[in-house]
């Protein structure tokens, strides 16, 4: 099969859609059909703001979508991934009750279930079976929430897209709930090429079994759709037929998706409509409908009635274990997602600049908007980006006391979503590092100089000493018809980066256009860590990943030395920061066991089951490699009373590791497998505590 030319772009849009799809129908979640009409009339626009929520939210749908795709690349199969793999990456990349999933308990939660029979060693199908689990845990709606990115990495090859989808769904379901799965990923996939629903659903369906309870459905709410002429009608006799009383609700969430592709099956906003105002899990359902629809409608369909891209920029929060992308947007999802697709179909790679930020898709922001919330920048600029040549800012009305701002998210906000799903994620941006805009002026009308600069604004902590910054870079004059380049040197930060933006000043009948081209980040980090780490009012770490039982600045030497305290009860937990662009680094910190199994610095950190590690185990220092199990690379001798402090230091420079203590070297050894990663600590059964600790570069 040749390449398609669009390929990137229609997995753009086929993600586009699901994620739209999630923030229209998160607000309304579990609303009934009357409380929906009663309140809206029918779901049109974002509610969000009516509903008092944010739009851009921590969703389960967007983070299974994104997160269980990675286990193509970790295990380096692609597509001849195993369903072993797809469970390795659940226990890699989902902090238990934090992460990804509704963590409701064992029997309640499909997920949490079947997280708890991975750790228990049931491996897939097992783990997700109707055997194990039971019809009602097994036949819920996760398989099929988490699967439109199968169907966007197989192009017109639903075969494939099926096979991948009921390797993925054995891990959390069975029965039912992969039929489902297979369905939509099927339809995904034939969407590439094929824009016709009726087409698109008759093919879909000859992948699973014809007596399935799936399939019946199908074919009986299309009979419906196409006799009863109003889709209320249909979804009436779609809660009479198919109600949770009678099957678990799955059933009745696919037969709303059916009827929504049916009445709907060319018109995006108005599939959107549908299948929102007919309540009940409307997040799950848009998302699946608009993943299919962004396909078939393109680009230029999914905003034709309403602009659904506009208010998020293309925004998306994905909390895993490993927080390389806790801040991501949908374009730089869609490159990641099509790259996989080329290797599972046998394309090759497409020659693309490696930028952080290109602009490359129609409509594609990256995340950058208007800062209109703040009365100083209010109304001053606004974005688009009709061709993917570039964002355009416009900019207008400038003078004193009133600029033009535009920014970006670089962490998540940790909690305050007002959803069930938490919120976790480290910076994209660290001291030591640097920042590069390219862009040009393509008009400026101005009396006197204009000029532009990056800057970058901290998170805000509970803390009274520890108020947001905000870093300005060098101001550059801006010229019509000329490029220009805007950098930023990151210092030292007390606290997290939050937002990355460019700040446009100038007289004020100042008015123009530039356009961004590109955004780079450079460099690994040089950075001396805070004794104490910031936290919110809950205790939770700003800018870190933790699986620790808590994070304090309780002081276990009492020496009056401020340091940074952690415990763990039972099995390895991790307190850790930085990204997958950090390759060649050291890592040191000052470090105190208390009572604890395992002790010690994290190195090249990818997730729970993916580190190095140098650990005080027993009576021996050691290397160990975590890699889906525990390997030891190079050990020495070594006792460590309780509450002796003794400096860690861990060298990354290629495949070689150099590991010292207390200035010393002990040993070296070689990483064979992982070469990238962010850094921290380990803990396992007890209590640990750090102060001086240094990412730096070698």
């Amino acid at each position: 099969m040749k390449p398609l030319a669009n390929y990137e772009q229609q997995v753009y849009a086929g993600l586009l859609g699901k994620v739209i799809g999630v923030y229209l129908g998160r607000p309304i979640e579990n609303w009934t059909r009357a409380q929906i009409a009663g309140r809206f009339g029918s779901i049109r626009r974002y509610v969000h703001q009516d509903c008092g929520v944010p739009l851009v939210v921590s969703d389960d749908d967007i983070s299974g979508t994104v997160t269980f795709p990675r286990a193509l690349e970790d295990s380096g199969r692609f597509g001849n991934v195993t369903a072993l793999d797809f469970g390795q990456a659940w226990l890699n990349y989902a902090i238990e009750e934090k992460s990804i999933f509704w963590w409701a308990g064992a029997g309640t939660s499909t997920e949490h279930t079947a997280f708890l029979r991975l750790k228990q060693g049931i491996m897939p199908p097992d783990s997700g079976s109707i055997e194990t689990n039971g019809r009602i845990v097994a036949e819920q709606i996760g398989a099929q929430i988490f699967i439109d990115a199968l169907g966007l990495i197989c192009p017109d090859d639903p075969e494939k897209a099926a096979e991948l989808a009921k390797k993925q769904a054995c891990v959390s379901h069975g029965g039912e709930a992969i039929n489902a799965a297979v369905v939509v990923a099927a339809m995904v996939a034939i969407a590439f090429s094929e824009k016709k629903m009726s087409k698109i659903l008759d093919t879909a369906i000859r992948f699973i079994p014809a007596d399935s309870v799936i399939a019946r459905m199908h074919r009986q709410v299309r009979e419906w759709s196409a006799t009863d002429g109003n889709w209320i009608t249909t979804s009436e006799k779609i809660e009479r037929e198919y109600h949770p009383s009678k099957y678990t609700h799955l059933i009745l969430n696919h037969a709303l998706m059916v009827m929504a592709w049916s009445y709907a099956p060319d018109d995006f906003w108005h599939a959107q409509e549908i299948v929102n105002s007919a309540g009940w899990d409307t997040d799950c359902n848009a998302a699946n409908v608009g993943s299919v629809m962004g396909l078939v409608c393109g680009l230029d369909g999914i905003n034709r009635r309403y602009d659904f891209q506009k208010p998020f920029a293309d925004r998306m929060v994905v909390p895993t274990a490993e927080g390389s992308r806790g801040i991501t947007d949908v374009a730089r999802e869609a490159d990641w997602l099509a790259s996989l697709g080329r290797k599972v179909m046998g394309w090759p790679e497409l020659p693309r600049n490696k930028s952080w930020h290109d602009f490359h898709f129609p409509g594609s922001r990256h995340g950058w908007m208007p800062e209109d919330d703040s009365p100083q920048s209010r109304g001053a600029a606004c974005t688009e980006n009709p061709d993917g040549k570039g964002m355009r800012i416009h900019f207008h009305c400038l003078g004193p006391g009133l600029v033009a701002r535009i920014s970006t998210p670089v962490t998540p906000l940790v909690g305050g979503n007002a959803v069930p799903y938490a919120v976790v994620g480290t910076p994209l941006i660290y001291p030591g590092q640097k920042v590069i805009l390219t862009a040009r002026c393509t008009k400026l009308e101005a009396r006197s100089p204009v000029t532009a600069r990056l800057f970058l604004r901290t998170l805000a902590s509970a803390a009274p000493a520890l108020e947001a910054q905000i870093v300005n870079g060098a101001e550059v004059a801006i010229s019509a018809e000329n490029a220009l380049t805007l950098s930023l040197q990151i210092p030292a930060l007390a606290l997290p980066a939050a937002e990355l933006g460019i700040e446009i000043s100038g007289d004020f009948q100042a008015s123009g256009e530039l356009v961004l081209e590109r955004v780079e980040r450079e460099g690994i980090p040089d950075w001396s860590l805070p004794d104490q780490l910031p936290l919110n009012t809950k205790g939770e770490t700003l800018g870190w990943l933790s699986s620790m039982r808590f994070v304090s600045h309780y002081n276990i030497l009492y020496d009056d030395k401020p340091m940074t305290e952690f415990g763990r009860d039972s099995g390895p937990g991790i307190l850790v920061t930085g990204n997958r662009e950090w390759k060649d680094y050291f890592f040191e910190a000052a470090t105190i066991r208390h009572m604890s199994d395992r002790f010690g610095i994290i190195v090249r950190y990818q997730g729970l089951e993916r580190f190095l590690a140098l650990i005080q185990e027993g009576d021996s220092l050691r290397l160990v490699e975590r890699y889906y199990g525990w390997r030891t690379l190079a050990e020495i001798a070594h006792k460590w009373p309780s509450d002796e402090i003794r400096n860690l230091r861990v060298t990354c420079r290629g495949k070689e590791i150099t590991c010292c203590l207390d200035g010393k070297v002990l040993f070296t050894a070689l990483d064979g497998k992982l070469g990238e990663g962010g850094a921290g600590f380990l803990l396992e059964m007890g209590k640990g505590a750090f102060r001086s600790a240094k990412v730096g570069r070698v």
